[in-house]
């Protein structure tokens, strides 16, 4: 195992000494168990991010959300006899 050296902020040093005193481990095993908890909470929380994806473009249901009606909604509003131009010419008369 190759030996490194870490430079934590006072604050983050102190508090390691505290817990490892307290557990009567060494500052060294404190610091990995944090890492090891961090590294597998982020792998499950990229998969979980992944997988909502996924499971947003297998459905099958048929899209209800305007987001996916953009081009269609705009269309109803500005196109030609849309809303806006209802509204307006009678503005302009």
């Amino acid at each position: 195992m190759k030996k490194t050296m870490m430079y934590l902020p006072e604050e983050m040093h102190r508090y390691l000494a505290r817990e490892a005193t307290a557990r009567g481990i060494s500052m060294a095993e404190v610091a990995r168990e944090a890492i090891a908890e961090y590294r597998t909470r982020r792998t499950q929380d990229r998969e979980e991010g992944v997988s909502a994806i996924f499971g947003v473009l297998a459905d099958s249901e048929q899209a209800t959300d305007l987001s996916t009606q953009v081009d269609e909604t705009l269309s109803e509003y500005f196109g030609a006899g849309g809303i806006w131009e209802q509204d307006n010419s009678a503005r302009t008369d």
